[in-house]
């Protein structure tokens, strides 16, 4: 799993790779956390090259996401590959946080 932090002005962007199994999850939730929850900024995630996804995955989103909440903020998905996006419904994700189709749309659901 890898994943890379930059910004698109004020927003956060977290682009994610691999897969976000309990394996992946472990490597990459400390800094997923440390990258989005204490800016306390708005933050979109893109998830076009994460090809699997279990509920490690999906707590994980749901833990930053409440966190960001706190703070007047909120986090957007988006990019899923149809695999991913299958599990993110399944889990029905959309009515906790965002997911959307692509990078614009994330970033129109800010305002930007």
């Amino acid at each position: 799993m890898d994943i890379s932090v930059a910004a698109l002005g004020e927003i956060g962007l977290v682009k994610l790779r691999g897969r976000l199994d309990s394996h992946g999850v472990d490597e990459i939730e400390l800094q997923f956390n440390a990258s989005i929850v204490p800016r306390r900024k708005n933050t979109v995630v893109d998830l076009s090259e994460v090809n699997f996804i279990t509920s490690m995955g999906l707590r994980m989103f749901i833990a930053a996401a409440k966190a960001l909440t706190r703070h007047h903020a909120k986090m957007v998905l988006y990019g899923a590959q149809p695999g991913v996006r299958e599990v993110l419904a399944g889990a029905r994700l959309a009515d906790l946080l965002p997911v959307v189709a692509d990078q614009e749309e994330a970033l129109r659901s800010f305002g930007a």
